[in-house]
């Protein structure tokens, strides 16, 4: 069993054949609430994971077996020194040493969760057919947090396929208050009233 941890830092963690990723996010998200630095670390793996999300070449680099490890390192302090805590820093880094920077995504998707679940935050998918003012945004987001009793981490989405109005999904519940369900709602309406009237002549 090989142990790894963080440098200046209480984390410490363990390879296992399970859970690949996890246990590095778990063992990040303990330190970050046990130094109270939560939200801090939480933006920066935000800033991590957009940065992962948007640069395919990075990806593809940081897998490449051939890329010794402290060039990979190199070249994440190089795009993330500047940006993110140190200690964020030394999370990448930890995970290139144990060979896991295939699973950095992951493990920064899994951080987040844990850390949303932690400050009962929710994400709202928000789907609508131009971007809303930031007026709109503020009252929207002050809704669905009335309604749902947490904090909602909204994240907007441009469809034109819905026509007008907006489609919102909490988890499992969906909230559709889109134009194209109000007219399919009308369609369904005026069919039902026709079906009515052939039956009654």
């Amino acid at each position: 069993e090989i142990s790894a941890c963080l440098v200046g830092s209480e984390m410490c963690i363990r390879d296992r054949p399970e859970s690949v990723y996890s246990k590095y996010s778990q063992a990040m998200f303990d330190i970050a609430q046990s130094d109270n630095s939560l939200d801090t670390v939480l933006a920066d793996m935000k800033t991590v994971r957009t940065v992962m999300r948007e640069n395919e070449n990075l990806r593809k680099f940081l897998g490449n077996p051939l890329v010794t490890a402290k060039a990979k390192k190199e070249t994440l302090e190089k795009i993330f020194a500047s940006s993110v805590s140190s200690i964020v820093c030394r999370f990448l880094y930890v995970m290139v040493d144990r060979r896991r920077e295939a699973a950095i995504t992951e493990a920064v998707e899994n951080f987040i969760d844990l850390a949303r679940a932690a400050q009962n935050i929710e994400v709202a998918k928000i789907r609508v057919i131009k971007p809303l003012t930031a007026e709109e945004e503020t009252a929207l987001v002050k809704k669905l947090e009335a309604m749902t009793g947490k904090k909602i981490e909204p994240m907007y989405y441009t469809d034109p396929s819905i026509l007008g109005g907006v489609v919102i999904q909490i988890g499992d519940q969906v909230i559709d208050g889109s134009l194209k369900r109000q007219i399919r709602n009308m369609e369904h309406a005026l069919l039902q009233g026709s079906v009515a009237n052939e039956v009654t002549d």
